[in-house]
């Protein structure tokens, strides 16, 4: 716990920004969580299996309180139950960063502080530089260039 609660705490700051108690009530549940799975993890992996579940535990958090959670997330949410969901989990991990990588730096930049640090789109866009309705625009033209290459190695989506 001395070792990793500070990296749990900055995961868990990045999707909740202003709230140090919740940041707190996060790590005591990584904590909790990596007890109870101590006989599955596995040497080397603690760090980012811990920072992980801290990510998920946050957004959780914050999808309770009814915060708005944007649905592309819901894919990256998702806790392994078996050996066969986790092999699911890396093949869509790396399509998913095969797709993000298709797109020019500045837009997966602003892709990655949006959608997996969980920063709003108006701090992304004053931390980047940008207008407010640039980054919009570049968030809304990204997803659908990162659809249509999911839809292209294979991957279909519902309309609605």
């Amino acid at each position: 716990m001395d070792r990793y609660a500070p990296l749990v705490c900055a995961v868990a700051a990045r999707v909740l920004p202003g709230r140090p108690q919740e940041w707190e009530e996060v790590a005591s549940d990584v904590f909790l969580a990596a007890w109870e799975n101590r006989k599955k993890l596995r040497a080397g992996q603690a760090k980012g299996w811990l920072a992980t579940v801290a990510r998920n535990k946050a957004f959780n958090r914050r999808r309770d309180r009814r915060e708005e959670l944007p649905l592309e997330e819901d894919a990256l949410l998702l806790t392994p139950d078996s050996p066969h969901v986790e092999a699911e989990q890396g093949e869509l991990r790396e399509v998913l960063s095969r797709a993000l990588n298709s797109l020019d730096r500045a837009d997966r930049e602003l892709f990655v502080r949006h959608y997996y640090y969980g920063q709003t789109v108006a701090r992304a866009a004053e931390e980047m530089g940008l207008n407010l309705s640039t980054a919009k625009t570049r968030l809304r033209r990204g997803r659908a260039r990162l659809k249509e290459y999911l839809r292209e190695v294979g991957y279909e989506f519902a309309e609605g």
